[in-house]
Order: C-alpha cells, then sequence, then structure tokens
C-alpha cells in the first residue's frame, strides 16, 4: 500500500507541506480545500488516480493527528532502540519533517514575516481567505515555500480569486531560483492554460534538473543533448547557473525578485542574461528595469542563445 508512496516521496512530502501550512485543525472546509491542493499537486506530479486517493487518506487521516510541535517530539520521545518501526512511522516522520520547517520559518522568520503565521505549537483557526492573505505577505520575502503555495492558492482559488497567470509568475520565479518543484507546477499550468509547447519544455526542464541540478552541473553533457529541446537546455543553464553563481553564492536562500524581474526582461539576450547571473555580486542589472532601450528579446519564454 505504501511502496507508492515512498516511490513518488517529493510529491508526498510536498502534499503534507502545502496542507499543513494551511491549518492543523480538522474542519468540513480546511479537508475541502486539503483535497483540492493533494489532488493538484499529484496532478502535477503525475500520480494516478488511486495513489492520490492513497495519499490524501493518509494525510487527511492517518496523520492529521500529528499537528503540533509538541507532537513531533512526542513522537520522537517515545522512541526507542530496537523499536521495530514501521512504514506509517517513516510517513510520520514526512509529518514531522514539515513540522520542523514551520517551525523554522517561525523561529527564524524573514523580515516582515509575522512569525505567528506559522507559530504550531498550537491548533490554529482556519478561514481560507484570512490564510491565503497571510501566506502571500510571507512570500514578499522572497521565502520559496510562501511564493509557491501563494500560486497554488492562485491557480485553485483557494481563499482568492483564480488566477493563472498570478500562478505562473509565481512558479517562474521560485523555478529560475532553482525550486524543481515549482518547475512541475509551473508545467502543469501552463497544461491548463493549453499551451502544450511551453507545458513540455518545462517538463523537459525537470528531468534536466532532476538529472544534473543536484549533483552540482551546468554544463549539460554532450550524451544527453540531443535527448531534450533548445529551449528546455537554455532554461536549465539559466536555473543551474543562478543555483551555482548566485543562490549558493552568496547564500541568498530567499527569491531575489528585483534580480528575476530584471533577468526577465525583454531587453536582454542569452548573453545578456549570462552576464547578470554571472556578475550578480556588481549590480549591474539593477539598471535594466530602468533601461530606455527598445526590447530585442525575451527570456519568457526563452531567450535562444546567439552564435
Amino acid at each position: 500500500m505504501y511502496e507508492s508512496i515512498f516511490e513518488n516521496y517529493d510529491a508526498f512530502y510536498n502534499m503534507v507541506l502545502s496542507t499543513t501550512i494551511m491549518c492543523n485543525t480538522p474542519s468540513e472546509t480546511f479537508y475541502k480545500d486539503a483535497t483540492k491542493i493533494i489532488d493538484f499537486i499529484g496532478a502535477a506530479f503525475g500520480l494516478d488516480a488511486k495513489t492520490v486517493k492513497i495519499c490524501s487518506k493518509i494525510i487527511l487521516e492517518d496523520l492529521a493527528e500529528l499537528g503540533l510541535t509538541t507532537d513531533r517530539l512526542a513522537v520522537y520521545s517515545e522512541r526507542r532502540f530496537g523499536d521495530n518501526l514501521t512504514d506509517i512511522d517513516v510517513l510520520g516522520d514526512i509529518k514531522c519533517d514539515v513540522l520542523a520547517k514551520l517551525s523554522e520559518m517561525h523561529d527564524k522568520p524573514d523580515a516582515g514575516v509575522n512569525p505567528g503565521w506559522f507559530d504550531y505549537s498550537h491548533y490554529k483557526t482556519y478561514q481560507a481567505k484570512v490564510r491565503f492573505c497571510k501566506i502571500e505577505s510571507a512570500g514578499e520575502s522572497g521565502n520559496i515555500i510562501c511564493a509557491r503555495q501563494a500560486g497554488i492558492l492562485k491557480l485553485l482559488g483557494i481563499g482568492c480569486s483564480v488566477n493563472l497567470d498570478y500562478a505562473i509568475k509565481r512558479f517562474t520565479q521560485c523555478s529560475l531560483w532553482g525550486d524543481i518543484t515549482s518547475i512541475r507546477y509551473l508545467s502543469y499550468a501552463y497544461k491548463l492554460k493549453k499551451d502544450d509547447e511551453k507545458s513540455k519544455t518545462y517538463s523537459e526542464v525537470v528531468e534536466l534538473c532532476k538529472k544534473f541540478l543536484k549533483s552540482g552541473t551546468t554544463v549539460i553533457p554532450d550524451n544527453v543533448k540531443n535527448d531534450f529541446s533548445e529551449s528546455a537546455k537554455t532554461y536549465f543553464v539559466y536555473i543551474a547557473s543562478i543555483v551555482q553563481d548566485v543562490v549558493h553564492a552568496f547564500d541568498k536562500k530567499n527569491i531575489d525578485y528585483s534580480f528575476i524581474e530584471a533577468i526577465t526582461s525583454e531587453k536582454l539576450d542569452y548573453s545578456d542574461i549570462m552576464s547578470y547571473i554571472n556578475n550578480y555580486k556588481d549590480l549591474s542589472w539593477k539598471n535594466v528595469t530602468n533601461a530606455i532601450e527598445r526590447p530585442r528579446m525575451s527570456l519568457g519564454f526563452i531567450t535562444k542563445q546567439e552564435s
């Protein structure tokens, strides 16, 4: 029963995260919205209906009682060396990992973020519109989890009106900062928009990132270059370069929206974009959005590499 969950760990983890960040108190309204979120993530990850249904039951029933920071600590304090831990214990650990992540957002909040929004030492009330406002505000700091979640809520119309273009913008910002999950969501969002070409391209970008991003690779090996479109390869190079030369080099865990706005400007071509990424520290990219020149090429979607 649980094997399909473990095979799709990333999908399950994101389902747990994206539902738990909304609320930890059971209610009919929360379950309805949480089910929409789980279904969306399942579709974006390409899970079959049976697996999604299993995920939903585990998250909304089996793991529902793990809702507080103290619950997480209690689970670990009760374990003893030699205990025969089961698959459900593994799933419980995933929920505990999510609670730890939310606790981190509470204990070390980003500038402008009210830490009370992510205080899971108590049961939280749930009102979709209020929760959306808090998550969207937290996303203004560049926090990837909140920016991505705001995109999900806008795509589904939870606590807000449906706005697919807004969701695409949020997923794009997170994607360029190296968030592979957001690239999946971006591909699915374009599918909903009936733009099959962009959906396919971002699906290819996901595969490239899975193969090379986590290993620190920024140059695609020659033996796989023919397996992917030029657009996908170019976009991967942008992402990989930003991750290595900006995110890791300057410990910029939060999205620099100003930088993303600059390098996605229609005024830039491939060489310009790579130059600004490679020279992030000198801040010359700040001049882009104030430039007077007429546009040449666009990153969205996607600038072609000049020969």
